[in-house]
């Protein structure tokens, strides 16, 4: 049986309970963070914890954990399931209760893991454009909170129309990213990508493809995405996938998302 973390102790995943008060689950005030597990390691944790620090600042929360105690968690906890290769969900809550007004700033923390493979080349995924809903381009859509309806929605329209995922706009009408990546887009050499300060999550795999090349930081449109040479998406677990199509245009280059791959599949291998 899978063992979990909660709060300071470690449990059976069965012995888990998460009463009616919770309020990540009434009010959606909480966030998350999930990790890559290499050969029995938390991927590009610094980053993680960067973010998770973040996170606790715009949600006015107490940090539960510094980053050598968490680390020192998610080794324990890996070495408890046998992980090997797969992730580690962080899941944070505000403790205490009262309704919108929070009578609380201190917070309860689960996190988990789940076998899973390293990272691959990935196959190349459609989009679909959803625009029924719009994120806005405050702080909160920079974190991973555990309110993703506009995420939720647009995945559901993007598979009900027979597309893998959807890109994500802003109230602005600009492209921000996709339910679960960060987007990236190349043209004549030059690769492009949505600065945070449009609405997008503040990707972990995305900052790392901004530390191991020239990318710039710009708003991008439709009409950007359906004239560049080649688009691809970052998220913490697949790494870097290409773009096949986004709706009606196709591309069939794929030459910087698979050599940033390869980069990253020899990096995680220690090669």
């Amino acid at each position: 049986m899978s063992i979990v973390f909660h709060n300071l102790e470690f449990i059976k995943e069965d012995d888990l309970v998460i009463r009616n008060s919770n309020r990540a689950l009434n009010y959606g005030d909480g966030f998350f963070e999930t990790i890559k597990i290499i050969n029995t390691k938390p991927f590009n944790f610094s980053t993680h914890y960067l973010r998770y620090c973040f996170a606790c600042t715009v949600l006015k929360l107490e940090h539960k954990e510094n980053a050598e105690n968490l680390r020192l968690i998610l080794s324990k906890l890996i070495k408890h399931n046998n992980i090997v290769n797969g992730s580690a969900r962080i899941r944070i809550s505000r403790s205490g209760e009262g309704k919108y007004l929070p009578n609380s700033t201190s917070s309860d923390i689960v996190i988990s893991t789940n076998d899973g493979s390293g990272f691959e080349i990935n196959t190349p995924i459609s989009l679909y454009i959803f625009s029924d809903e719009k994120k806005t381009k405050g702080k909160i859509s920079n974190i991973k909170s555990v309110n993703a309806l506009v995420s939720v929605l647009g995945v559901i329209s993007a598979k009900e129309s027979g597309f893998g995922n959807a890109i994500l706009m802003n109230t602005e009408g600009n492209c921000i990213e996709t339910t679960n990546s960060n987007i990236f887009l190349v043209k004549n050499e030059v690769i492009y990508t949505p600065p945070i300060t449009d609405g997008c999550v503040d990707g972990t795999m995305r900052k790392w493809v901004v530390q191991n090349i020239n990318v710039i930081e710009r708003s991008i449109d439709l009409t950007d995405i359906r004239g560049a040479d080649e688009v691809f998406v970052t998220n913490a677990i697949n790494g870097i996938t290409a773009v096949g199509r986004v709706e009606e245009t196709t591309f069939s280059n794929f030459d910087y998302s698979s050599k940033l791959q390869k980069q990253l599949i020899n990096l995680s291998l220690g090669l």
